[in-house]
């Protein structure tokens, strides 16, 4: 959206200057439709950028469907060695789920990049490592079928 407002306002201004250099009444006429675009632009550009500054919260909802209870859950920083705390508590049976919020400032949520992991009672552990500020669902998969490419799925479970 700011690409194409930035695009429109520089054609616009191009073809002001076009218009100038060619002299006459028809370059006051594009003058002013090019400096209404730029205005224009302009307040598109700020209403993006206020939009775009508002905070979101991550928001995960993580079901386990891996045939067991999980016994550890933890969403941590990408590269960091502190895991934070068990977030399935006192386990999360099979079939059950929980939320997980997070809050990072607006301007540094697109470089925010987490690590999904978990341990069932039978002592199993996996991860995902590419976990990007979002709202999604996730699926814990058992160790037979995470045999694909992830160990989890971006989908609630089919009821």
């Amino acid at each position: 959206m700011k690409l194409k407002t930035v695009a429109i306002a520089a054609a616009a201004l191009a073809l002001a200057v076009g218009m100038t250099a060619c002299g006459g009444s028809a370059s006051t006429a594009a003058s002013s439709t090019a400096s209404s675009a730029a205005a224009s632009s302009e307040a598109a550009s700020s209403e993006a950028a206020s939009s775009e500054a508002e905070a979101t919260s991550a928001e995960y909802t993580v079901y386990n469907t891996t045939g067991s209870k999980v016994t550890e859950l933890y969403l941590y920083d990408a590269g960091s060695e502190d895991k934070g705390e068990n977030l399935a508590g006192e386990g999360l049976a099979d079939g059950e789920s929980v939320v997980i919020t997070r809050d990072v400032e607006a301007d540094k949520q697109a470089d925010v990049v987490y690590v999904l992991e978990f341990t069932t009672e039978d002592g199993n552990t996996q991860s995902f490592d590419t976990l990007h500020y979002e709202v999604a669902p996730i699926s814990l998969k058992s160790v037979d079928a995470a045999a694909g490419a992830t160990a989890i799925a971006f989908e609630a479970p089919q009821k």
